[in-house]
């Protein structure tokens, strides 16, 4: 190829490539998800007083169904970007099983995807939820709704519409999203995840409020944001116990706990420590040391081999007794996480 007609392909590449891919920043920018500091989703101030003393709660990850036992991720460092349609209908009826049997009085669920390309355009709330929760008993707060990712470049994840979901036997009186602080730069910040902590509020037999907050956390950064998401929950959570409440979180914090020992991290990620002298003296962290909740997705999941952590347990208010806390062992089958269950006493 002559000089004169390369440097031709490439004037010609340039002028069409260039207006092109402004125009895809321009439509992705007035596109992006700006959900607002503070959104209201529901509200019944007469919902019934019908919250016992004791109650169960599970939280779990569902990686979107699409992180199951043989998967690896682009992003962790393995080499998958979407799984075989196949594979995310076998998951998520895997989830279901579980949950018909394990739901317990609550359900704080992650990585929810409601209609994205990874996962086929399925609703996967509301499969899981319209076998026993009506309209009142289930709540949904986006932290990623991208009209289009374009990561990676020659296999483009593209939609994302996911969040968490709290799901519940009884109705809440309030139910609110809170949005993290996003320290973000443009223009990743258009593409990436607006994470938030979903807060429902249920009055017990007693007249007393629970606030239950189903959280996820930040992963890949710093750990600034992290950080800063950190010190909102934590002024979050002491006030509303200071106001009077049962505080109950849960989620994946995609941080490991205080006195949690082991330090497994990858190149890609690594999940710190939570401080233990973030929260006030009283306040108590609920998980099972002996059972790890997280596998690293950078390769398929082998068991003993495959690196794994804790991230996923609860935190609870000096006026909330932990009675159990376990970790159902289900070998990441359906999910890079494990399930885990909580049960307390309300004092």
């Amino acid at each position: 190829m002559s000089k004169k007609l390369f440097s031709y392909l490439i004037t010609t590449a340039t002028i069409l490539v260039l207006p092109a891919g402004l125009l895809f920043f321009v439509v992705a920018t007035f596109m992006a998800y700006r959900p607002a500091p503070q959104e209201a989703l529901y509200a019944n101030p007469q919902a019934p007083r019908q919250l016992p003393d004791s109650i169960s709660v599970t939280s779990w990850n569902v990686g979107y169904c699409g992180l199951g036992k043989a998967a690896d991720f682009f992003y962790d460092g393995g080499k998958m970007v979407r799984p075989a349609k196949e594979e995310v209908l076998e998951n998520l009826q895997g989830i279901k099983n579980f949950l018909r049997a394990n739901a317990g009085d609550f359900l704080l669920l992650q990585e929810v995807d409601v209609d994205s390309k990874r996962s086929y355009g399925i609703d996967e709330l509301r499969s899981i939820a319209d076998e026993r929760y009506n309209e009142s008993q289930r709540f949904f707060a986006y932290n990623y709704k991208a009209w289009f990712v374009p990561m990676p470049l020659f296999h483009p994840l593209g939609r994302v519409q996911a969040g968490v979901a709290t799901l519940g036997a009884c109705e809440p009186s309030h139910v609110t999203r809170h949005a993290y602080p996003d320290s973000t730069p443009y223009p990743q910040h258009i593409f990436l995840l607006k994470r938030c902590f979903l807060v429902c509020r249920y009055t017990t037999r007693s007249g007393k409020e629970l606030t239950l907050v189903n959280t996820h956390n930040s992963a890949f950064d710093d750990g600034k944001q992290r950080a800063d998401e950190m010190e909102m929950l934590r002024s979050f959570a002491v006030r509303e116990y200071e106001s009077g409440s049962y505080v109950i979180v849960g989620g994946d914090w995609n941080q490991t706990p205080p006195g949690y020992e082991n330090r497994a991290s990858t190149k890609q990620y690594t999940p710190h420590a939570v401080s233990g002298n973030l929260f006030p003296e009283g306040w108590q962290w609920a998980y099972n040391k002996a059972s790890e909740t997280m596998r690293f997705t950078n390769q398929p999941y082998v068991e003993g081999q495959s690196l794994t952590s804790v991230v996923d347990f609860f935190l609870v208010s000096p006026n909330v007794k932990v009675v159990t806390a376990a970790v159902h062992e289900l070998g990441f089958e359906h999910s890079d996480h494990n399930p885990v269950t909580a049960t307390f006493e309300l004092k």
